[in-house]
């Protein structure tokens, strides 16, 4: 058994954010039940297609069961009070004032169970002037601060690679979600309360000293590339064969035994390289000899010559991640049975518990995949069931996984 099993989630999450924190939760064994509109989720048709399924939606939404309801009719409200009723916790991610508008405000979901941990993720938080705005990845990851110091100095900020402030608000509800458990279980309050995070506000917490640093000394942190300014030397380093590679030095001892793997012996007795902040205030000529030398040697030669030494890595393309020996060790890739797709692999399950670890037992379901049988766990009778398909409260999908 998972080691959230028997906790209850109540999922109304939408594109990536709030579904990431119910599959979090459900890879350890929380039951989740994912409401969706009539129309879908729409992550359903966000991302690469494969066979008519979208493949994010898979990932994000596994381990959940599905129910398509219409919350604007009176039935839909209905079913889905019902299912707050049973919920531990409920998370949405609607624009501020949607819930409300369809009649669940706070207060009446709170009456309706006191004890629920309500999680609400929006872009810019249920209080505040910005609060009625809405909010994307690229939005959170701007105005957090992120986007603004990433890419190179004479060129227009990057944005990074994939959904960061989605993902991390999703990993930030999670422990939010933890915590509240906690409080209410085993410190036994047995009361709920309201979890709020806006997607730019985990993003600006990972901004390391930056707040810090322009309040004490009124310093705008700029873009600096690939290099980093606490670590030298720093960056991205492609090899003799083109592999490329990464590395970062933080401390007095790595860097001296950095100078004598690649023969610059003579670093050592130069003042200017004494410290870690000197080195930071005179990086160029190291950094420089460090491209050069990595520029000289195979990855093959620079990992067998630095790799048990020295914080190194490949940058991988997701090929090279299929391929890697430690990867398949640590069971980072992980084989999930789907009955359309038959065997498949994707991300594994983060983190690693050794009594209680994680599962992977099902793809995202597809629409209305379960409503028959959520709805005949919340008691209804086959006729009324029949009454709502026929007025089309709730989609159904015929067959079942």
């Amino acid at each position: 058994m998972g080691a959230l099993s028997g906790v209850k989630i109540l999922e109304l999450g939408q594109v990536v954010a709030a579904p990431f924190c119910g599959a979090l939760l459900g890879d350890f064994g929380a039951e989740v039940t994912k409401v969706e509109s009539i129309t879908g989720d729409g992550l359903r048709n966000m991302g690469p297609q494969y066979d008519g399924r979208s493949l994010w939606f898979n990932v994000e939404n596994r381990n959940k069961k599905v129910i398509s309801v219409n919350l604007k009719d009176d039935e839909g409200k209905a079913i889905l009070k019902k299912m707050i009723v049973e919920a531990d916790v409920m998370i949405e991610n609607f624009r501020p004032g949607i819930l409300e508008k369809l009649g669940f405000d706070i207060e009446t979901i709170r009456n309706i169970n006191p004890s629920i941990i309500v999680t609400r993720l929006s872009g810019y938080g249920q209080t505040g002037p910005y609060r009625k705005r809405a909010g994307y990845d690229r939005v959170g990851v701007g105005m957090g601060g992120l986007t603004y110091i990433t890419g190179f100095q004479d060129r227009p900020p990057l944005k990074p690679g994939v959904s960061v402030a989605d993902y991390l608000v999703g990993f930030s509800a999670a422990y939010g979600i933890m915590l509240a458990l906690y409080e209410r279980d085993i410190k036994g309050s047995g009361k709920g309360q309201e979890i709020d995070i806006a997607l730019f506000e985990p993003i600006f917490r990972i901004l390391e000293f930056t707040a810090l640093n322009y309040h004490l000394t009124g310093t705008v942190r700029e873009r600096t590339g690939n290099t980093f300014v606490a670590t030298v030397p720093s960056g991205h380093f492609q090899s003799k064969d083109g592999k490329w590679i990464s590395i970062a030095l933080a401390n007095d001892k790595l860097f001296t035994k950095l100078a004598q793997l690649i023969g610059r012996e003579d670093w050592l007795e130069r003042e200017e390289f004494k410290t870690q902040v000197q080195r930071q205030e005179n990086r160029t000529e190291i950094d420089q000899y460090t491209e050069q030398w990595i520029n000289e040697h195979s990855a093959k030669e620079c990992f067998d010559i630095l790799g048990d030494f020295i914080p190194m890595g490949p940058i991988y393309d997701i090929a090279s991640i299929f391929e890697d020996p430690h990867y398949k060790a640590r069971g980072d890739i992980i084989e999930v049975s789907d009955e359309r797709w038959g065997k498949v692999k994707m991300q594994g399950i983060v983190p690693k518990l050794s009594r209680t670890p994680g599962s992977v037992n099902w793809l995202g379901p597809d629409l209305g995949e379960n409503s028959l049988e959520i709805l005949q766990e919340l008691g209804y009778k086959a006729m009324e069931i029949e009454r709502l398909k026929q007025s089309g409260v709730v989609k159904f999908k015929e067959s079942k996984r």
